[in-house]
């Protein structure tokens, strides 16, 4: 698999599933890994637009797998993103009860929070693409 661009939709289905990329409550108390971590799990949207303007997405079947591998990237980004708040708000329960400032970590969890809008953000415009590229899928509700 190259480094940048997956070459094929197995390859972009696993980088949808980043299985080798590991979410840990050691990766959401450290900010900077986590952002690095979100950049790669959202470099499958990137790959999915360049894939869709180099494939025949005409075919319905190209653009369910297409599909089917942006749903499996955001249910990943959004059980990462939603595992990270309840660890940092266990942590931030956990300085309460014992009378611990805990400035830091709150700041924390409203910039993971706000990473909802950024996904918001990705998804809108990942699927505008993926209209344009498959005018007769018909998308879930």
């Amino acid at each position: 698999m190259s480094q940048n661009r997956p070459e094929t939709t197995n390859e972009l289905a696993e980088q949808a599933r980043a299985s080798n990329v590991e979410m840990s409550e050691r990766v959401c108390l450290d900010m900077s890994h986590f952002k690095s971590v979100l950049r790669h799990l959202r470099k499958v949207d990137d790959n999915i637009i360049l894939r869709m303007n180099t494939t025949n997405t005409a075919a319905a079947g190209e653009c369910q797998i297409m599909f089917g591998v942006l749903q499996t990237a955001y249910a990943r980004r959004d059980h990462d993103i939603e595992y990270c708040l309840r660890v940092l708000d266990r942590k931030i329960d956990e300085r309460r009860a014992e009378n611990t400032p805990s400035f830091s970590l709150q700041t924390q969890r409203r910039w993971l929070d706000g990473e909802h809008g950024v996904e918001r953000i990705v998804r809108r415009r990942t699927l505008n693409v993926f209209r344009t590229r498959c005018p007769f899928f018909e998308l879930p509700k």
